[in-house]
Order: structure tokens, then sequence, then C-alpha cells
């Protein structure tokens, strides 16, 4: 992915979690449920990494 020149990798995957998480709302899930989904999604993802 080819980011601006003055966004970080970080700050580009905690603007791909936000989306994510509004798609999530908007898709009809609770804030809670939202959150709860992205939290698993991304614990899955740091397990296949090692």
């Amino acid at each position: 992915m080819d980011l601006p020149e003055d966004m970080t990798e970080l700050a580009a995957l905690a603007h791909q979690h936000h989306e994510m998480y509004t798609a999530y709302v908007d898709a009809g899930f609770a804030p809670d449920q939202a959150l709860r989904i992205l939290i698993s999604v991304i614990t899955a993802g740091l397990g296949n990494s090692a």
C-alpha cells in the first residue's frame, strides 16, 4: 500500500482499523459488538505473524 509521505505505517494501520470499526457499525452492529469483532480480527492477525 502506498502511503502519503506524512503518514507512518502505524498511522495507516490505525486508519484502516477505524474504517473497519465504522463499517461494522454502519452494517448494523452495536458499537461494542463492532469493537469486539475488530479486536478478534487484530488478535487473529497477530497470531499469524509469528
